[in-house]
């Protein structure tokens, strides 16, 4: 009995540090969108597409193309394949893919940054991106090659 006091304490302070961390003032709360931006989280055909994006990020046999890009605030980036393997781009870190703070119920893994599947060559996936930072992206399926996604305000 004597041992399980130590224990329980430590468990104790454990959740208490987590509850003060999370409820912290200061902490900026997570805010959804007030509506979802066109184009948001959609895989296409890249050959078939007639809606555009305003930005795009070539998969290639040698990583992404440009890596880097900064856009404004509610601009699309179209991910596309014209590499000859499949890719999945999905916002860092590999493998949960939750640096970006925006999630649905609907979405797969870490947050709606997240094409949810491997895209074949010639397939291409749109994000458009409603939150203000640098956001890290990777490949799920060949994680080393990533890039970063600048979004500033309008």
């Amino acid at each position: 009995m004597k041992i399980w006091l130590p224990i329980v304490a430590v468990l104790i302070l454990i959740a208490a540090t987590g509850i003060y961390f999370l409820n912290r003032p200061g902490a900026p709360a997570y805010q959804p969108p007030a509506k979802e931006a066109p184009g948001q989280g959609v895989t296409g055909v890249a050959s078939s597409a007639s809606d555009p994006s305003d930005v795009s990020i070539t998969s290639t046999d040698n990583g992404f193309a440009p890596n880097e890009v900064t856009i404004k605030k509610g601009q699309r980036v179209r991910f596309i394949n014209n590499s000859t393997q499949n890719v999945w781009p999905a916002s860092g870190v590999h493998p949960t893919h939750t640096l970006y703070p925006e999630k649905e119920a609907t979405d797969c893994l870490g947050s709606s940054f997240d094409s949810c599947r491997e895209l074949k060559p010639g397939e291409f996936f749109d994000f458009t991106f409603n939150y203000v930072g640098e956001w890290r992206y990777h490949d799920h399926v060949h994680a080393y090659n990533t890039g970063v996604v600048t979004v500033v305000q309008n």
